[in-house]
């Protein structure tokens, strides 16, 4: 680890900093039975961090072309955020200290999500967390999302920084994807599935919890 030459950390938001993965699981669930479609648990997780081009393909797979994805997402999003509002979203242990270590450290922090900036702020700020970012980048405001590399790339820009520079801390397979074909440190922190064979090998480093990310500096 004394090795690497790391300058920047770019931190995925759902699932990593945020407690959410569970209630994202939960809403999509709630509002594919809304249609009359059952999403199971493995379906759901699997669409994490999944931009339009990558989730429909899966909805067509699984419930054929009368699954209107957009709408039903929307359906999932509203719910979502209905809830929010009302009972908030728990941050997740450590998250405000790994990120004073690392500012302490003098890397460089982005926060790459797939969720809007506007809701990434919502969930962040009232924890005081999302003004410790020296750059947000929204999977949102990109032609393309995680999996594909765009968005840790753009980050890495913003920092100032190559991506082998910068260290992607991530919670989800396409998370990890997109970070390691940038060209970042990836780290994964399993939350609610444990990474496979094939995305093990993608994997620089598994920490079982953000406390454990300051051992790779």
């Amino acid at each position: 680890m004394s090795s690497l030459q790391l300058n920047g950390a770019i931190f995925d938001m759902d699932g990593v900093l945020v407690d959410s993965e569970r209630l994202y699981m939960r809403f999509w669930q709630e509002a594919c039975a809304s249609f009359g479609f059952a999403l199971s648990c493995e379906m759901a997780l699997s669409l994490r961090s999944n931009s339009p081009e990558t989730a429909i393909p899966k909805f067509m797979k699984w419930f054929g072309e009368r699954a209107d994805y957009y709408q039903i997402r929307d359906l999932r999003r509203r719910q979502m955020a209905d809830y929010i509002d009302k009972n908030g979203v728990d941050i997740k242990p450590g998250a405000a200290e790994i990120l004073d270590v690392l500012k302490q450290k003098g890397l460089k922090i982005a926060l790459a999500t797939a969720s809007p900036a506007k809701r990434a702020r919502h969930y962040l700020a009232p924890h005081g967390l999302f003004d410790k970012f020296d750059a947000v980048v929204s999977g949102a405001s990109l032609a393309r999302s995680k999996p594909a590399p765009d968005i840790y790339l753009l980050a890495a820009e913003m920092l100032g920084l190559p991506p082998d520079q910068c260290m992607a801390v991530e919670d989800s397979p396409s998370g990890i994807l997109s970070a390691k074909t940038a060209g970042c440190f990836t780290v994964m922190i399993p939350d609610l599935t444990e990474p496979d064979e094939e995305i093990r090998s993608k994997i620089d480093f598994i920490a079982k919890d953000l406390t454990a990310v300051s051992e790779i500096i």
